[in-house]
Formats: structure tokens, C-alpha cells, sequence
């Protein structure tokens, strides 16, 4: 594909001053780039400014990333405030520097009502580990500048800086610690589910303040397409949001509340409501997916290389799951140890045995959402263990296969490190991982970083805090438990692995600032995590 040249170029801004310029959020930038003659759609009405999603990226490889943004001049709105049938034109541009001097691929593609006028662009035939500048016109109005990345060429152990986050509630408080990623210059974006919660859109207690004038058709809680859409659409609203996604490539899996809460032990009848929130999920993110989802199947695990440096495997750990163990605390020896129940289902599983270790990677970073360490939920040390059966202590068979497939790996000397990284809990957990699901007490194979939320805790609660200590006391492997709010931070190189606890007291306020709660290391050949901080 050949450049454009009518593309207007932009001044050269670096990420640290992305915010300030734009004046204090990614929309303000988006906005000031409108080109001033006027536009129409395919319908013949003028388009007003249509990117107030903002723009993305996702799923770098070596040679290509995905770029997204959407068609929306009033997005929330049913049908983005476009009219009904209307197909819009946008043009797209990559190049090797933020003033468009260089541009290495261009396109153009037409949206449409069936996609919610979404945007996907996978664009190919890049260079590895490189940085690259995109942007979307349609109808005159040029789109703010995102910033992306490749992943470096397979020999390579460039080092990586990338955060971890989960469990986003916009009702719950703001996305500040989004923006902080941003201004810690994370280079890469691991999201591990719960990007939007399906509740209805009602002022708390303690949370963010929302406009009473909200459209009501955004408030229900989530069940058909078009409310999923919405749902998606509000939270694209968010400026920090917006930043994080325009300044680096994300890689994304789902929890369950991108369906609705706990949504595995589903019954058939419910398989609509789930199409509906799979299909808008594949809408809404920058996704490389061979084709949208098939109803209420979506196949999202994928495996991403860093160079030599890092093995990427994302799992899904809600689609394929049996129901989980019901009637509240598992029992040591109930049905949780059934070798029957699955939660990665035998497909997956299959894969992940087949893929872990195949080829060499002195990082095997595995990014999922739910607990995976084992923890004892006992509050006494004298009690007999009990476990939750809603993570993977919940279906221990299918959690010690994953474990034997990770310590047959590091034998035969085709894995090394072995870092799980989780969300789910709304709490930051921080464990040794045990050869044997069912002894504390055996070998160290890895580590799980379990991401705190980015505001599901809502406020921090030193009392309710100071409860989760009980965790430790029973848990020998575990080396800390936190209710902030947050992300981690984390810098890889090809010794060691630095994570930090970025965490923020009030999410409730949009100036509470950001810092670092505790720091941890772990180190090439030397299994097990350590706090440094």
C-alpha cells in the first residue's frame, strides 16, 4: 500500500507530556486535530467529530498489530448518533515517526451498523521490535495519534516494561492508575478481565460521580447487544482510559463480568445474553481474531512471543469451565479433586501442554484471570484447609495438570521462569506457586502476581485490609495481600523480573495520587518471588 499524502502532520509530542498537551486528557488532543471542512456519510447527512473513542492497539506480533478506533459522533447514543444504515469511509495511516514524515502502510476501509462502526485494521509487513505512530480520517476529521509497538525478532532479549490490570467498575471511582501507567511509560498493556461490569450505571455510596443526565438507555444492567454496546461506549468515554489505550498495544482476555457475574454455571437459555456481550466485546477491542464470534463461542486464548526473552500464553479460564463447586468454602477432599471437572476444557488444555516450553523462552509469563496459587481460605492455621471454588483451587485436578506441565517443562530444561499474573480477586496477592497442589510445603516452580482493581475495591479499607492478613498468617507461600486499588508495574530483563504495586487510597477521587505500595523481584533460575520493598 502506497502513503497518502493529504493526511495534515502533527507536532511531535513524547508521552510524558501526551496528557498535558492534549489538555489533560486524550480526547482534548483527539479534538483539537479536526480538520475544518465539513464531512458527510454515506447516508448524506454532515459528520459531526467522530473519534471521541479515541484510538488502539493490540496483539503485537513481529510483523504486524492490530489498530482500532470507532465511528461515533455521539456515542452514546444508539447507533453512535449515526443514522440508521449510515456507512462511513476511514482512511488509515501507519509510520515510523509521530509526524507522519515516514508513513509505511495506509489504507482505507468502510464502517457499518453491523460492527457497531468499529474499526479493526490488522496491519502486516512491519518491522520487528519498532515503534509506530497510527491515525484514522474519516469525512475530514483526522483522529488523535496513537503510538504502538511490535514485539522485537525472535532471538532478541530486549527488555520489556508492561503493566497488569483487571476489574475496572466505572461506577466504582475513576481510571487515574490508567493514566499512571501511561506517565510510568509501560510499553505494553496486560488486561486480564473484568474490563467493564455488566451492573446497572447508579451513583454509590462511594464512587465516582455520574451525571444524572446520563442517556437512560445506558443505565440497565447489560443483557441485549445494544446495551453491551452502550456499556462499551461509556467506558471509551473515560480520558484516562483513552490514554492508556493510545499509548501502547494491549493484549486482553475476559472474566466474567464482560457477560455477567460468575456466568459459567449458565444454563442454555442464557446463551443469548452471552453471544450479545461476546460479540460487543469483539467490537470494542483491538482484537486479533480469525473471525467474530460464532454466537456464544469466542476462542480467545493466544500465545504471544517477547523475542527469547518471554512466552506470552493468555488463557480463558470462564468460557470452557465446568460450575464451580457450590454451597461456599471447598472442602480438602470434596468434589474440587473430581479429575473430571475442567476449567481450561480439554481443548485448551491440550494446547497449553503442547505450546509450553515447545520452544525456548527464558520468561514463561502466563496471563489469566482467577487466583491460581493454592490458598487456604481457613481463618485458623489448626483448622482443616478450605479452599474457593470459584479459582483454581476450585478444580485442583485441572490446576495440578498445569502445574506437572510446568515442572516436566523445567526438567527437561526447555522452561525456566514461571510467573502467573491474575486479576479477578479485587485484592493484590503475591505467592510462591508449589509443585504440589495439595502440600505447601513442596518445591517452588513459579510465582503469581495477582493484580489488585483498578477500582472494584472502590476506597481502601485499612479494616477490611487488615482481614485479609488472616490470608498470610495460613499461607506460609504467600508474601503479601492488599485491598488499594491499582495495577502493577513491571520491568523484565533476561535476569530478573521488578514488579511494583501501583496503588491509589481513593478511587473516588480523581486527583488522589498514585504510588508505589511494595515492590518484588524475582530472578532468572531461582523459582519463587521475593519483596524488595
Amino acid at each position: 500500500m502506497t502513503a497518502r499524502t493529504s493526511f495534515r502532520t502533527l507536532p511531535e509530542v513524547d508521552r510524558r507530556r501526551f496528557l498535558t498537551l492534549a489538555g489533560g486528557s486524550a480526547a482534548g488532543l483527539a479534538f483539537s486535530l479536526a480538520m475544518p471542512r465539513p464531512a458527510t456519510a454515506s447516508s448524506g447527512g454532515v459528520l459531526p467529530y467522530p473519534f471521541t473513542q479515541g484510538v488502539a492497539s493490540g496483539d503485537p506480533v513481529e510483523d504486524a498489530v492490530v489498530i482500532w478506533t470507532r465511528i461515533a459522533p455521539a456515542p452514546l447514543l444508539p447507533n453512535g448518533g449515526l443514522d440508521e444504515g449510515a456507512r462511513v469511509g476511514v482512511d488509515w495511516q501507519v509510520a515510523e515517526d509521530e509526524r507522519f514524515h515516514r508513513v509505511v502502510r495506509s489504507g482505507t476501509t468502510t464502517t457499518s451498523p453491523d460492527t457497531s462502526h468499529t474499526v479493526h485494521v490488522d496491519v502486516r509487513g512491519l518491522l520487528p521490535g519498532r515503534a509506530y505512530w497510527y491515525r484514522f480520517r474519516a469525512g475530514g476529521h483526522l483522529s488523535e495519534v496513537g503510538r504502538t509497538r511490535t514485539m522485537p525478532p525472535r532471538q532478541s532479549m530486549q527488555p520489556l516494561r508492561f503493566a497488569v490490570a483487571s476489574c475496572q467498575n466505572w461506577r466504582a471511582g475513576y481510571f487515574q492508575t490508567m493514566a499512571d501507567a501511561v506517565a510510568q511509560d509501560a510499553e505494553l498493556m496486560l488486561f486480564v478481565g473484568d474490563y467493564l461490569y455488566e451492573y446497572p450505571v447508579q451513583q454509590l455510596a462511594v464512587g465516582r460521580h455520574i451525571d444524572p443526565n446520563l442517556p437512560a438507555e445506558v443505565v440497565p444492567t447489560t443483557v441485549s447487544l445494544d446495551q453491551y454496546r452502550l456499556r462499551y461506549a461509556l467506558y471509551r468515554t473515560d480520558p484516562d482510559l483513552l490514554a492508556a489505550h493510545s499509548a501502547m498495544p494491549w493484549i486482553l482476555s475476559w472474566d466474567d463480568h464482560e457477560v455477567a457475574n460468575d456466568y459459567e454455571s449458565w444454563s442454555t437459555p442464557d446463551l443469548d445474553r452471552r453471544a450479545a456481550a461476546y460479540r460487543a466485546y469483539w467490537e470494542f477491542q483491538p482484537l486479533r481474531w480469525p473471525q467474530p464470534p460464532r454466537g456464544a463461542d469466542a476462542r480467545l486464548y493466544r500465545r504471544f512471543r517477547h523475542g527469547r526473552l518471554a512466552q506470552i500464553d493468555v488463557l480463558d479460564t470462564r468460557q470452557y469451565r465446568d460450575p464451580q463447586v457450590t454451597g461456599g468454602p471447598a472442602a480438602d477432599d470434596g468434589p474440587r479433586r473430581d479429575p473430571a471437572r475442567v476449567l481450561l476444557g480439554e481443548e485448551q488444555e491440550r494446547w497449553f501442554t503442547a505450546g509450553f516450553g515447545a520452544e525456548p523462552a527464558r520468561w514463561n509469563l502466563v496471563a489469566q484471570q482467577i487466583l491460581m496459587a493454592r490458598l487456604n481460605t481457613a481463618a485458623d492455621p489448626e483448622a482443616p484447609p478450605t479452599f474457593s471454588p470459584g479459582t483454581w483451587d476450585g478444580y485442583q485436578a485441572g490446576q495440578q495438570r498445569l502445574f506437572d506441565t510446568v515442572a516436566t517443562s523445567q526438567a527437561r530444561g526447555t522452561s525456566s521462569n514461571f510467573v502467573v499474573l491474575s486479576g479477578d480477586v479485587h485484592c493484590s496477592y503475591v505467592s510462591d506457586i508449589s509443585a504440589d497442589t495439595t502440600d505447601p510445603t513442596s518445591r517452588v516452580i513459579g510465582a503469581e502476581i495477582t493484580s489488585t482493581s483498578i477500582t472494584s475495591a472502590q476506597d481502601f479499607n485499612p479494616v477490611a485490609n487488615e482481614a485479609r492478613q488472616v490470608r498470610r498468617r495460613v499461607n506460609p507461600s504467600l508474601k503479601w495481600a492488599d485491598l488499594h486499588c491499582g495495577y502493577v508495574l513491571c520491568h523484565l530483563d533476561s535476569e530478573r523480573m521488578h514488579a511494583d504495586i501501583r496503588a491509589v487510597d481513593k478511587v473516588s477521587r480523581h486527583d488522589d495520587a498514585v504510588f508505589t505500595a511494595a515492590s518484588f523481584e524475582v530472578y532468572n533460575a531461582i523459582p519463587g518471588i521475593h519483596r524488595t520493598a
